[in-house]
């Protein structure tokens, strides 16, 4: 195992700064959950919702290209 050493300030503005990125995610995902509520299939909601479980779970996606990854969103 490899351990690396920062100081203790740059190591507390990354903590900092991933908890700032995660409420700004949380919100966004319930803001943009709200706003399409009435317009998203039910179908499509579950699908979103597998997604975001095995993304949780940390299984990845890997694409070949941005056009792969603009086609999976699409699909979404």
């Amino acid at each position: 195992m490899t351990t690396i050493t920062i100081p203790i300030k740059e190591y507390k503005q990354s903590i900092q700064m991933q908890k700032n990125i995660l409420s700004r995610l949380d919100f966004l995902q319930k803001l943009v959950f709200e706003s399409s509520k009435d317009e998203v299939d039910f179908s499509v909601m579950k699908k979103f919702e597998k997604t975001s479980l095995s993304l949780d779970n940390g299984k990845g996606k890997r694409f070949s290209s941005i056009s792969a990854f603009k086609n999976y969103l699409k699909d979404l």
